[in-house]
């Protein structure tokens, strides 16, 4: 009797150390999530610093050289070695960065900057206004062979230089040490946002000469991180900046961007914790729904970041029958954009009725663009002379893609209902581009995200005469009206009259239909959420200065 007795309590007790247990088990990891939660207000300055970033970028960088940049995966790593007179913050603002202050004369033409003292190059030299004169001048140098140079033409001299009719800029001056002047040739309200550029950031003349050609695979900057190594294809290696002249140095102590091509491959990386954060437009879409789910696995990790950008096809209007305004109408009257950007895109983008996007200042929510309407689409055909469709086959060009693949075929499929027969031609990218920018192409796919959040970075760009072809105007649209509109606009002063200009323009090409723009740009971003102050703008990223990680993931 007395050892069932004794059994039974052992048993009793047995029972309820295991409850107990799986409680505590709970409610440790209970308290654990609110601590780290409450504890995130909690942790010293102090203990922020440490730690290494993992980042993922989809490509090998084509450069790490400022003044050859032009792609968002160059842009995302340079903006961390290098840094420049100003910077834009997480709202897109001009803010001050090596340039402490500047100031514009009342003709807008030029503008003086005052430097920092004790900015420090990687090679611990500190940085003068004469780097940015050796900067600036090296773009427009025809021998560097920068892709950039249409940024910096407006200088003064600019032209004359890059013709070898001067020595120098004459719009670049160094009055000392800590002084900039830049005088440009006529007004460019966007200037200030150009020197926010990554291609505008300053390199030591020292470095570039060393390395000539080969200095894109050692660059030495003023950033808040030293570049390390570079295994072409699988990382590259970045530490911290103990001299940065914003707070001493980065958090981070190092940053580590692993190439990952492939979207599944890097989701279930990050998955795994092997990277931090997944920053990109090629999330499995079988996943999509997991992920954007609000209560789900990544509530806490994902967010969904408008971006300056607008996803298009374009139209070659010097080719028959696309010279044909009342053809172009019709054609964008057929694309069901609403289908196109829920089904097939899983509903991470909104259809586009104009081409700025809503994040660029002077987008036009009133903008009536063009509703998917059959009817209406064959009416204009017929007025246009094709009541039965158009004769025979066009073509439809794109870069390699599924995602692209997928748009292109879903157009082609609503073209066919109003009697247009699409063949749709799949080229790599270069083979592409080259087509496109001479004119060779009758419809083809693109997109357009901003080098600078101003209006005049779309509307000029892709649409002034002057840029027909490799300027960006693919489409080839000649409208001397839009022309000049267009170069008042760009050198007004900022306000609400000038914005209403780019809105008129904006309803003139429209409805002049060079394009049919499909979607505006977003950035599905996953970030884990041990990590904080990444800021993902409607741009790009901001550099990693202020990022950190909590200690235990130090």
């Amino acid at each position: 009797m007395k050892k069932r007795n004794l059994f039974i309590l052992m048993l009793s007790f047995l029972m309820v150390f295991v409850v107990a247990c799986g409680n505590n088990k709970t409610a440790d990891n209970n308290a654990k999530s609110k601590d780290k939660v409450e504890n995130v207000s909690q942790i010293s300055e102090k203990d922020k610093y440490g730690g290494t970033f993992k980042g993922r970028v989809k490509s090998d960088p084509p450069t790490l050289d400022p003044a050859h940049s032009t792609d968002t995966t160059s842009s995302r790593i340079i903006r961390n070695i290098f840094d420049g007179l100003v910077a834009f913050d997480k709202d897109l603002n001009v803010v001050p960065a090596i340039a402490k202050s500047w100031e514009v004369s009342d003709d807008s033409l030029t503008w003086t900057f005052k430097l920092n003292k004790g900015v420090k190059f990687h090679n611990g030299r500190e940085v003068k206004a004469d780097d940015f004169v050796y900067t600036f001048t090296r773009i427009l140098d025809p021998k560097t062979k920068s892709p950039r140079v249409w940024l910096f033409d407006g200088i003064k001299g600019a032209k004359e230089f890059s013709d070898g009719k001067a020595d120098k800029v004459s719009g670049l001056r160094a009055l000392d040490d800590y002084t900039l002047e830049i005088t440009l040739a006529k007004p460019f309200t966007p200037f200030l946002s150009v020197l926010a550029m990554e291609n505008a950031y300053v390199v030591p003349k020292e470095e570039v000469e060393k390395y000539g050609e080969e200095f894109a695979q050692h660059p030495v900057g003023a950033g808040p991180f030293k570049f390390v190594e570079w295994k072409h294809d699988s990382k590259v290696i970045l530490e911290k900046n103990e001299d940065y002249y914003v707070n001493g140095r980065p958090y981070l102590d190092k940053v580590v961007y692993r190439v990952i091509p492939e979207g599944s491959s890097a989701f279930a990386e990050y998955e795994q914790g092997s990277i931090y954060q997944e920053v990109d437009d090629d999330l499995p879409a079988g996943q999509i729904k997991r992920i954007m789910d609000p209560t789900g696995d990544f509530a806490e990790d994902f967010s969904n970041i408008a971006r300056l950008g607008t996803f298009y096809i374009g139209l070659n209007t010097q080719k028959e029958p696309f010279n044909n305004k009342k053809v172009r109408q019709a054609i964008n009257y057929a694309v069901n954009k609403k289908v196109l950007t829920q089904v097939v895109l899983n509903g991470v983008v909104k259809p586009a009725k104009g081409i700025l996007p809503p994040t660029m200042p002077g987008y036009n929510p009133d903008l009536e663009g063009y509703e998917f309407n059959i009817e209406k689409a064959k009416k204009l055909l017929a007025e246009a002379g094709y009541p039965d469709g158009l004769p025979g086959t066009y073509e439809l060009a794109y870069n390699t893609s599924k995602k692209n693949q997928s748009i292109v075929e879903a157009i082609q499929s609503n073209l066919k209902q109003i009697g247009i027969n699409i063949t749709l031609m799949n080229m790599d990218w270069g083979t592409y581009i080259k087509k496109v920018d001479n004119g060779e192409t009758q419809m083809f796919r693109l997109a357009w995200i901003a080098d600078y959040p101003d209006p005049d970075n779309f509307l000029y760009v892709l649409f002034h005469s002057d840029n027909a072809g490799p300027g960006g105007n693919g489409a080839f649209y000649m409208n001397s009206e839009v022309d000049q509109m267009l170069d008042k606009a760009r050198a007004m002063k900022p306000g609400k009259e000038r914005l209403a200009l780019y809105q008129k323009i904006e309803k003139q090409i429209v409805d002049d239909a060079p394009w049919i723009p499909v979607y505006y740009y977003t950035a599905p971003i996953l970030v884990k959420p041990f990590v904080h102050n990444y800021v993902f703008t409607a741009q790009s990223a901001l550099p990693l200065t202020n990022v950190w990680l909590e200690p235990q993931y130090q």
